[in-house]
């Protein structure tokens, strides 16, 4: 589908974790399909930022600060977004956390319960409070979590991250079944290697010039033929797929977990 078109004028959407990154790429790509936009974040100065490019492109926008994770601050969430503007017709759980490949001997139970809480609870807490709405309202909502291919084959070594997204894909499927009844659908995309600030900050950590690590990274596996199409993922990849999902092209979808990789998974 052509960016531009207005597939979701008059709809809402909640996309987390959209100071940056791919959480923005989905806020500003719904923004130009016509959809007005809440987002949230623990960054304020650049979910601030993030606001203002909704705005920019002629979007309703509204950016809250809160910890996904936190019962607390989902309810706040949802309930400040229907005050804003009376529903919530699509959910993006996108704000997620990394345990940066921790061996398993250091792998403490704060990091366990930050990983979880970011990655598991959240999502499922924001999804059970956005859907009780959509059902109240008969919303044929669209649910979509944003997952990772380390949710399907874990080749990083990772463990509270990769067990996290197999978790959010299993979440995906449960939630699939018990909200089919109201026609609203849930879904993951998995994104592969994607150029996202995460990135750059172990560039500046080891005093790399930016985009070292990730082209390394993107070089080492088109050598080995791990990514197929050769070149690094965007977050504007990510947020095509996201679009597509909520969509009415997509409505007969649900439980669903869409590798976009490059060809890195393939299942």
């Amino acid at each position: 589908m052509e960016k531009g078109t207005k597939r979701f004028t008059g709809r809402v959407v909640l996309v987390t974790g959209g100071a940056g990154g791919i959480g923005r790429a989905i806020c500003l790509r719904f923004a130009e399909e016509g959809a007005d936009v809440v987002t949230c974040d623990i960054k304020e100065e650049h979910l601030k930022e993030t606001v203002k490019m909704v705005t920019a492109l002629g979007r309703k926008a509204l950016g809250l600060t809160c910890v996904i994770g936190s019962e607390e601050d989902m309810k706040l969430l949802v309930d400040n977004a229907l005050r804003a503007f009376g529903k919530i017709d699509i959910l993006v759980n996108n704000a997620g956390v990394g345990d940066t490949n921790v061996s398993f001997e250091d792998l403490d139970a704060a990091l366990w319960d930050r990983i979880y809480n970011t990655n598991v609870k959240g999502p499922f807490f924001l999804i059970q409070r956005v859907a009780k709405q959509m059902i109240e309202k008969g919303i044929k909502g669209r649910i979509i979590s944003i997952a990772s291919t380390e949710g399907k084959t874990n080749r990083a070594g990772s463990i509270a991250y990769s067990s996290s997204k197999h978790a959010l894909i299993g979440l995906t499927q449960g939630l699939a079944i018990q909200l089919a009844p109201y026609w609203i659908t849930v879904n993951a995309v998995c994104p592969g290697l994607i150029d996202t600030p995460i990135y750059h900050k172990t560039d500046e950590q080891m005093g790399m010039e930016h985009g070292s690590m990730i082209k390394a990274i993107v070089d080492m596996s088109i050598e080995s033929r791990m990514l197929k199409l050769g070149r690094i993922g965007m977050p504007e990849d990510i947020a095509g797929a996201v679009a597509f999902l909520a969509s009415d092209d997509a409505s007969y979808m649900t439980g669903q977990a869409v590798n976009v990789c490059g060809g890195i998974e393939f299942h």
